[in-house]
């Protein structure tokens, strides 16, 4: 229980704590799957110069403990991208509950990866050039789909997976995390899911920033993850937030965001 409050706290500290989402734009919805009678959406931000050419793009999943929040927490953040020239997307997916896991919740982001490719020219977006954004219990759904893909032979990996991923303090050891165990029972094995058990090649590039007295997600298993990516021949950046905790202050949460865009300028712009 202690790990479920304090993702939930994280989430919505980090991912909400900006002011009400009803003070930006309302992006354009589209849906990109529809599962069990339920449509799900993916709510797009564009630049503000749009018509122009096809852009780089970032898909944003918010965290929660794997069964809260919901996309409207990083409108604010995928409006930081889009101001800046990328195409931003927010994910709705299924949340952990009574039926549904974390199985679940990759599968979603795997389809919407797949959406956007599909139909790149309409969203206006780069198809060889998305990044997927995670952040706590999301950064282990969006780093699966790095390691594990996503079972095609789309992106950069030729897995289906992403292009890059920005990570904020992700679970990436999920073997050793509680909660994530218990949502897994009865749907498989948490080392399947699990971004350090699954790093077994080389992935795309990655950037992770994390405070370094985290003591819900440890930073010590991120500088494990980046270095056994590096050690695969990965480009994997971690950046030590100092005295930040899992939750960020405002300073932190802005400095997350710049060097995230400057780190996706450098490989694509």
């Amino acid at each position: 229980m202690l790990g479920l409050l304090a993702g939930i706290t994280f989430a919505t500290s980090l991912q909400a704590a900006e002011g009400p989402t009803n003070q930006i734009a309302a992006p354009s919805a589209s849906i990109y799957r529809n599962i069990a009678g339920r449509d799900l959406r993916i709510f797009k931000f564009s630049p503000s110069d749009l018509p122009g050419p096809a852009r780089p793009a970032v898909l944003f999943v918010q965290g929660g403990a794997w069964s809260r929040g919901s996309p409207e927490q990083l409108f604010r953040s995928a409006r930081y991208f889009s101001d800046r020239g990328f195409v931003s997307a927010v994910l709705e997916y299924r949340l952990a509950d009574a039926t549904n896991s974390p199985v679940e919740s990759f599968s979603d982001l795997c389809h919407a990866l797949a959406f956007m490719r599909k139909n790149a020219e309409q969203l206006g977006l780069v198809p060889s050039q998305i990044a997927l954004w995670g952040i706590s219990s999301s950064g282990q759904l969006v780093a699966s789909a790095a390691t594990v893909g996503c079972g095609s032979s789309e992106g950069s990996a030729g897995n289906g997976g992403p292009d890059a991923i920005l990570l904020v303090s992700p679970v990436v050891d999920a073997v050793s995390d509680g909660l994530f165990r218990d949502l897994m029972k009865g749907h498989g094995k948490p080392a399947s899911l699990s971004p350090t058990h699954t790093l077994t090649k080389s992935i795309v590039a990655t950037l992770i920033m994390q405070g370094d007295a985290d003591q819900t997600t440890p930073i010590e298993r991120s500088r494990v993850f980046c270095e056994r990516a590096r050690g695969l021949g990965s480009r994997c950046e971690l950046v030590a937030l100092e005295g930040q905790g899992h939750v960020l202050d405002r300073p932190a949460r802005e400095r997350v965001l710049d060097h995230q865009v400057r780190f996706l300028r450098e490989m694509w712009q």
